[in-house]
């Protein structure tokens, strides 16, 4: 079984106070079990202050997690915020492990995975998983890499975003180090009971009008009806000033054609050649819908899911895409504020992602690990 309780802190300046402020609010020598381990989510400039690796170095446990561009724990939500929320106990144990992106992802992964089973001595119930935002990467790929070296361990976390235009303060986090280009995981072995939800796009709000991908490069979308990309983008109806806000608030539904359910697809940014930067693959030969996403869909979306959920005495981690934050206008607390509200007295960790990994169960009821965009994901531990 596992327990859990949070912290946050808002002083991103001065480490010691910083420390002072997490420490006496996580109450450890009271609250700490035989094995414990902490999720972090924070505001980038907190490890350029030194804050972040500050109170990871005061904790006497690992830490993981990834930057966002806004956080909330304990009913404190904001943008320049650190959250952590610590799991322990007696019968459960953890791993932690920092794997680089390298072209065979699940050649590097595999000798780690095996390194913290060995230490535990068992299969891990739940892999903690924290990706970085690479451009040229999409977070499929970074998923199967990861799913073939843990052999199905189901997988549950986030994409790092910061509060930039450009993602470039991003960074997954290990013990107060943060990183570009690596993967952090979280390994959770014993006696824990899990469980996963996933909510979505509204599938009324989908255009009837499909295309075809014609061009692309994995996760770059260069051309749709043999026309390129920006041309298409700018055909079906989206301005330059569409283009110049921000396009991760018009998702693009893909449809593979290879009897698996379509999926929702951000685009980061537009390449100076006017190519789309997705948060997927984007074959050649799929179709292609465009979707509509609003601040009354995000917030039934999170009541109708998060409040069969939750109970008593449980954590819940949540990762909600930033797709999501932008649709909210300039009321973006609200969505965390909602879960705030539904979890009730358990514990939470409330976090925007780039992109979420949560499994999902097959038609036999088999947990399948995928990675989303435009959605909400939940995992309850207890």
């Amino acid at each position: 079984m596992i327990k859990s309780f949070s912290a946050s802190t808002r002083e991103i300046d001065d480490a010691q106070l910083a420390v002072g402020e997490i420490t006496n609010a996580l109450d450890l020598d009271k609250n700490l079990l035989k094995n414990s381990l902490g999720i972090i989510s924070c505001f980038s400039e907190f490890h350029d202050t030194g804050v972040l690796k500050a109170i990871c170095d005061a904790l006497p446990f690992d830490c993981i997690g990834a930057t966002s561009c806004l956080s909330a724990a304990g009913g404190e939500v904001d943008q320049i915020i650190l959250t952590i929320t610590v799991l322990t106990s007696d019968d459960c144990s953890f791993q932690t492990a920092e794997i680089p992106v390298t072209e065979n992802l699940r050649d590097s992964v595999a000798p780690k995975i095996s390194e913290m089973n060995e230490k535990s001595g068992e299969k891990p119930k739940l892999l903690l998983t924290y990706f970085p935002l690479i451009n040229t990467v999409g977070g499929d790929v970074l998923l199967k890499g990861i799913d073939e070296a843990a052999g199905g361990v189901p997988l549950f976390g986030t994409i790092a975003v910061d509060h930039t235009m450009d993602f470039s303060t991003s960074k997954t986090i290990l013990n107060g180090m943060a990183y570009r280009e690596s993967v952090v995981l979280g390994a959770v072995y014993g006696n824990v009971n899990i469980s996963f939800e996933v909510a979505s796009l509204n599938g009324n709000k989908v255009r009837k009008q499909k295309a075809i991908i014609t061009a692309s490069e994995g996760n770059i979308l260069t051309g749709v009806n043999s026309k390129p990309v920006l041309d298409y983008l700018e055909e079906i109806g989206l301005t330059k000033h569409d283009l110049e806000r921000g396009l991760p608030i018009i998702p693009l539904i893909v449809d593979f054609k290879d009897s698996t359910k379509p999926v929702a697809r951000a685009i980061y940014a537009m390449t100076p050649e006017g190519y789309a930067v997705c948060g997927g693959l984007m074959p050649v030969g799929a179709t292609l819908a465009i979707g509509r996403l609003d601040m009354d869909d995000v917030l039934i979306t999170t009541d109708a899911c998060l409040s069969q959920f939750t109970e008593k005495d449980c954590t819940v981690l949540c990762y909600s895409c930033l797709s999501r934050y932008l649709a909210l206008g300039t009321d973006n607390n609200i969505e965390a504020e909602k879960v705030d509200e539904l979890t009730g007295d358990s514990t939470y960790n409330f976090a925007y992602s780039g992109g979420e990994i949560c499994p999902l169960p097959d038609e036999n009821g088999r947990l399948i690990n995928y990675f989303h965009n435009y959605s909400i994901i939940f995992c309850k531990i207890n």
